[in-house]
């Protein structure tokens, strides 16, 4: 408790109060009379602030409900909406054969095509495949990819020689933002695949509120095995930003050599559709008699 100072002594002499002094007291206490006498005024007053603040607040949670998550935080100007394998875009390298027990020739194309499957599976690109990458601007402001780039996540190693293989064979190109990589290139860089240009050394992609795109990446190894990464580098809000966008299971892409005498364990291919193939009958031009 704080500590008081002591009151001076208080004449017994009545102090007398002017004119000047009282009247604005008793103007105060003749407003406090009239609104005394009017107990209407304060409920209306009580309800009217009550639903000033409701409805101040109802508006901000409508209108947060109306707008995506970060919508206008910087850095959050693109949502990567979907990374997939492209359909029948080069074959896929099981290592372990476990991990490989399909039904037929379209359980296996479809698990190989499946993001789950992927995202939950060991497994490698061999030789080649089209990533599709579906990225999508979230910010009034328009948002400008500047670069896309692949980047090893280590170092390569040599090719993988044991597993089953997946022979989805590649069937025509899509009409997307097309774009290649050597993956086993001393420093991988996507180029057009129209003309063999680095494509965003003269060019960007730029997303409006809303507006989507899909980058169709076609990556190849001869031979090596590689792990890898894609670095976007964009504009959001006036500032410089990054972000990697990673294959399905928030893991790197994985892409090895295609063995073109195929040594795998089995070979999951077009010739056959109830039951993989040897190597041999892999390799042979005669389609073994039970497949026919």
């Amino acid at each position: 408790m704080a500590k008081q100072s002591k009151r001076p002594k208080q004449s017994k002499q009545p102090k007398q109060r002017s004119a000047e002094t009282d009247a604005p007291r008793k103007g105060e206490q003749g407003r406090l009379t009239s609104l005394a006498k009017k107990p209407l005024t304060w409920v209306v007053g009580v309800i009217l602030v009550a639903l000033g603040a409701t409805f101040s607040s109802g508006l901000q949670s409508m209108f947060a409900g109306l707008l995506p998550d970060g919508w206008s935080e910087p850095g959050t100007g693109i949502k990567v909406v979907d990374v997939r394998r492209k359909p029948v875009s080069g074959p896929v390298l099981i290592p372990d054969p476990a991990e490989a027990r399909f039904e037929n020739q379209e359980d296996a194309r479809n698990s190989v095509n499946d993001p789950d499957w992927e995202a939950q599976h060991e497994w490698y690109a061999s030789g080649r495949i089209t990533w599709e990458v579906t990225l999508v601007g979230r910010h009034s402001d328009p948002v400008v990819i500047t670069d896309l780039r692949p980047e090893r996540t280590g170092p390569c190693t040599g090719r993988l020689e044991d597993g089953v293989l997946v022979d989805d064979i590649p069937q025509g190109e899509s009409q997307k933002i097309a774009l290649k990589t050597a993956i086993d290139a001393k420093v991988p860089q996507l180029l057009s695949v129209a003309d063999g240009s680095a494509y965003f050394d003269d060019g960007a992609i730029t997303l409006a509120k809303g507006e989507t795109v899909v980058i169709s990446i076609e990556a190849t190894s001869a031979g090596p095995t590689c792990q890898w990464v894609l670095e976007a580098d964009y504009v959001d809000h006036g500032e410089r930003e990054t972000m990697t966008i990673e294959a399905p299971g928030d893991r790197p892409f994985a892409i090895t050599g295609f063995i073109e005498d195929r040594p795998y364990e089995l070979i999951w291919g077009i010739e056959c559709d109830h039951r993989a193939m040897t190597p041999e009958e892999a390799s042979s031009r005669a389609i073994p008699a039970d497949c026919q």
